[in-house]
Formats: C-alpha cells, structure tokens, sequence
C-alpha cells in the first residue's frame, strides 16, 4: 500500500511539475512576442568577412528569438543512456548590434514538458548566402532537472546551430539543431539533442 501512495505522489509531483513547466514557458514566450511588437525592417546590416558569396556579418538587427520542438531527441545508446523525449520551448535575446569579429552575445531559457529547464548565456554568429542565413552558437549555463532526463551535472554547455531563411523584413524562419551536456566535468556525460523549429524577430 505504501508503495502504491508514494508511486501515485510521485505521478502527481511529474503532473504538476510538467504542468508548471508548460505555464512558464507559454507566458514567457507570450510575454516576449508581445514585448518585440510586429517584425520591423531590420537596420542595414554591416558584412564583417566575404568568403566568397559567403557573407558572415558583423553589426546588425538585434533578435528576439522563440522556438518549439523536441528535447532528446536522438535515440539512447549504452553510453548516452535511457533516452527521456519530450515536448520543449525555447526563448533567446541575441544581441546584434554589437559584435566582436562577427561575434555577438546572447542570453536564453530553455524548458521541457518533465519539468527540465535550462538558463544560459553565451556567443553566436551568423554566415550569409544570399536569403538562407546559418547560425552558430555556443553556451553555458544552469539545468534544473525536474523529472527530466539526467545530465550528471548541474552546469552544463550548450552548441549548435541554425539552419534559416530570411525575408524581406529581416525575420528569419528556420530550423536549429542543439547538443546539451556537462562535457564530461563528470564521470558520465549522457548528453542530450535537441530539434526545434524557430523564428527570430528583429529589432
């Protein structure tokens, strides 16, 4: 019987858990569409390196990112472990308006439907080749795990990259693909993927 009780708490606890982690991150998202009002043409953008009919870009449009897809989204292995797949939103500022070598920081919060959620800062960049845009990214921050999958570590880095079109306006539409681990700090680094469809705003 007792077993029994503290299953069923345990099942309640993962709702409410996966329930809360859902509120924050539709409000967020609402909040930050809101905040960057309708998509404005973004200030000329200036081209920091040309590599041939690649353009990477220096100063530009800040960015108010939103993105929705997949956490885990690779299958498991014996190193990698159990995989835990579930529903995951994703928010970034990316400032464009000023960079380094074509370099500009960015700050995000990533959160999951088990309750997960990840706080990060970190750089990106973006290449050029007429409309479609690539880019790249690197990060560091915090993972709360909820009843998410478990990373082995509470700091964790982030990388990868986005695949996206640009229109007229300067929004870009696209896809973007993310690797999340503790970069074996630990005796175990099981990692994770993450798959989204995204949209950045500019401003």
């Amino acid at each position: 019987m007792t077993d029994v009780l503290a299953a069923r708490s345990g099942r309640r606890r993962s709702s409410r858990a996966a329930a809360r982690s859902r509120v924050v991150a539709a409000g967020v998202l609402a909040v930050l569409v809101v905040a960057a009002g309708p998509a404005s043409a973004a200030p000329p953008t200036e081209v920091w390196q040309r590599v041939g009919a690649l353009e990477i870009r220096g100063p530009g449009a800040d960015y108010a990112t939103i993105g929705g897809g997949v956490f885990d989204a690779v299958g498991e292995s014996q190193e990698r472990g159990v995989r835990n797949r579930s529903a995951a939103g994703r928010i970034e500022y990316r400032r464009g308006r000023e960079k380094l070598f074509g370099i500009g920081p960015m700050l995000g919060l990533m959160a999951n439907t088990d309750g997960g959620v990840y706080g990060y800062g970190g750089i990106h960049a973006e290449a050029a080749w007429g409309r479609f845009v690539l880019t790249p990214f690197g990060a560091v921050g915090g993972y709360r795990r909820g009843h998410s999958k478990d990373l082995a570590s509470v700091f964790l880095f982030r990388g990868g990259v986005g695949f996206n079109y640009e229109l007229a306006n300067g929004t870009l539409i696209g896809v973007e693909f993310a690797h999340l681990s503790n970069g074996y700090t630990q005796d175990i680094n099981p990692g994770e993927e993450e798959l989204f469809v995204t949209l950045a705003l500019p401003f």
